[in-house]
């Protein structure tokens, strides 16, 4: 049997419901008699009430790139503290401008034997280190259950997590600037770093604590009694740990690098579901397009949003069947092309920069915002912008992510390889963009460039927390200025 719980998130659709954005999401499936968790969503609206015993500090430990990306949040937080146009905050913990968080997420997920992860956005693993961290939800719930006595909260009881290697990578960063921008508010964003560092740390295919990678059409067998299978094993411990009875699939589903849908296949009678909470069918300059439609059409359970590819619209981009010996048809549809949207953007850019404005894009932390620099570092080579106006990316974990970028071209579009491998340099070389890690350094960059016009990818999708929030009160009353927002869920 078959059964779907939203656990939250599928509400945001509803006409009554308050969300003008597709909200973060966790759905439990319960197929071949393992529960599986679909991603642990969270959002930067979502307020944590002073009673949460989320940690807002930072936890020690950690070497190598987690080392300095904590210091980059730290560097952070030490320029906000001096006055760098971060936000002060009343310092009660109450979050900001959200919602409280318990209105509208539960205050504990049900046990799972695996929690699959769709992406690296805030929207699908941000309640990771608030759900399953140490000075997170679980102490108190385990606080609570021992009468009020104090824990010490380890992560052997977690859950195994599944993602790819893009998924564990950009997720700590989203993690980390989100951490960064509430912080430094004076809100609690609900866990601590040494949360993200337990969690994210032991990262690997074989890890036993932390995140679990995951190749593109690479399968996870689980048995009915929730453990990965090993077929290697024989005798008493191959008995112990159950029989085959789950496969787990990770397809591309584009939008963002490592994105992914899951197909889970029951092994007693090979039947499939497809789960594709965020894809996008169109090709695009950093990622190519998701490969849903070669699964979901087939699939015997789709679980995707509505208007998914299982239905008329999908079934238009994939290629008619033909007959054995028949040539390939061409699909009634072509997948659609971005280059009006790219323009359309850019062009609004560019009117407002032309008047002697300043433009703000509010963008995530590491997921579409990589896109985003792809378009206008390439405006702005094409047509030799650079001495008129400035492009920058602001953000608290804005370096480090564009590093670990650099490394993941495997993941991305095969014609980015293809100038890498060329010779033609890097394609995140980003020579045109002037990278910074908070509002101050932007406005030493401003100084620098005589005071030119500039353009700000800004952490801070929402416009509540971050550098975003903070540019959005010095340049909204300047009608020379623009706000483009670049993700229509937030229109």
């Amino acid at each position: 049997m078959l059964r779907v719980t939203p656990l939250y998130g599928s509400s945001g659709h509803h006409p009554s419901s308050p969300s003008i954005s597709l909200p973060p999401s966790s759905t439990l499936i319960e197929y071949g008699g393992v529960r599986v968790l679909i991603n642990v969503g969270w959002d930067e609206g979502f307020a944590v009430r002073k009673d949460d015993d989320g940690g807002g500090g930072g936890g020690e430990g950690g070497d190598g790139g987690r080392s300095k990306v904590k210091a980059a949040v730290a560097k952070n937080e030490g320029e906000g503290e001096e006055g760098s146009g971060s936000g002060g905050g009343d310092g009660d913990g109450d979050g900001g401008n959200g919602s409280a968080v318990d209105d509208v997420t539960p205050r504990d997920l049900p046990e799972v034997d695996a929690v699959l992860i769709t992406d690296s956005t805030l929207s699908a693993l941000g309640g990771l280190p608030v759900y399953y961290g140490s000075d997170g939800r679980r102490r108190r719930r385990l606080r609570r259950a021992r009468g009020g006595e104090d824990v010490d909260v380890d992560f052997d009881d977690v859950p195994p997590v599944y993602g790819t290697h893009p998924t564990v990578k950009m997720g700590q960063m989203t993690l980390y600037d989100h951490h960064a921008n509430v912080s430094l508010d004076g809100g609690n964003p609900g866990y601590a770093l040494s949360d993200v560092d337990a969690l994210f740390g032991g990262s690997g295919p074989d890890s036993s604590a932390g995140f679990r990678t995951l190749k593109y059409s690479q399968t996870l067998t689980l048995t009915d009694r929730g453990r990965a299978y090993d077929p290697s094993l024989t005798g008493a411990a191959a008995s112990e740990q159950g029989r085959p009875a789950l496969g787990i699939t990770g397809h591309r589903a584009g939008h963002v690098s490592g994105g992914t849908f899951w197909v889970l296949r029951r092994l007693a009678d090979e039947t499939e579901v497809v789960v594709a909470p965020t894809y996008h069918h169109a090709r695009e300059r950093h990622l190519d397009s998701a490969s849903l439609h070669k699964f979901g059409a087939a699939a015997d359970v789709l679980v995707t949003r509505p208007g998914g590819p299982g239905g008329m619209l999908g079934k238009l981009y994939a290629p008619p069947p033909v007959a054995p010996g028949e040539k390939a048809k061409k699909a009634i549809l072509t997948s659609p092309a971005v280059g009006r949207d790219e323009g359309e953007f850019v062009e609004t850019a560019m009117a407002a920069l032309r008047r002697g404005g300043n433009v703000l894009c509010p963008v995530d932390a590491s997921g579409r915002v990589l896109e985003l620099l792809l378009v206008l570092n390439g405006h702005w080579e094409r047509h030799r912008l650079g001495s008129a106006y400035n492009l920058c990316w602001v953000g608290p974990m804005s370096i480090p992510t564009l590093e670990f970028a650099r490394a993941q071209l495997e993941w991305m579009s095969s014609p980015l390889g293809a100038q890498f491998d060329s010779g033609r340099g890097h394609p995140y070389s980003l020579r045109s963009v002037t990278v910074c890690s908070s509002v101050a350094e932007l406005d030493a960059a401003i100084e620098a460039s005589g005071g030119n016009p500039t353009l700000a990818l800004a952490s801070g999708a929402t416009l509540d927390f971050g550098p975003a929030r903070d540019l959005l009160v010095r340049w909204g009353e300047n009608q020379d200025n623009a706000v483009i927002l670049t993700n229509a869920g937030r229109c």
